[in-house]
């Protein structure tokens, strides 16, 4: 069975991208419209994972090339904690 690797509706995805110059990080419920913005980029990624954790869903980091990589799955009961996100945050 293959994994889908890219988000699903309802998951969480914070996207870094370069808007008037300026690197930020735009987080959003997929597939809907930007609703946050950070300067940050662990603002971003610790808010996108706290979100995805609340709502039982996946956190996803994307660039605006759109590459996505998971940083934490909350849809599994019996799940390993995974420390990826705070990896990235760094």
């Amino acid at each position: 069975m293959l994994t889908r690797t890219t988000p699903e509706d309802d998951d969480i995805v914070v996207r870094e991208e370069r808007r008037g110059g300026t690197l930020v990080y735009v987080l959003h419920t997929a597939p809907g419209a930007d609703q946050y913005e950070f300067r940050r980029r662990e603002e971003g990624i610790a808010q996108a994972v706290a979100l995805a954790k609340r709502e039982h869903v996946r956190a996803w980091l994307t660039d605006e090339g759109y590459d996505f990589v998971l940083l934490d799955d909350f849809r599994e009961t019996n799940r390993s904690n995974s420390t990826l996100w705070r990896q990235l945050a760094r």
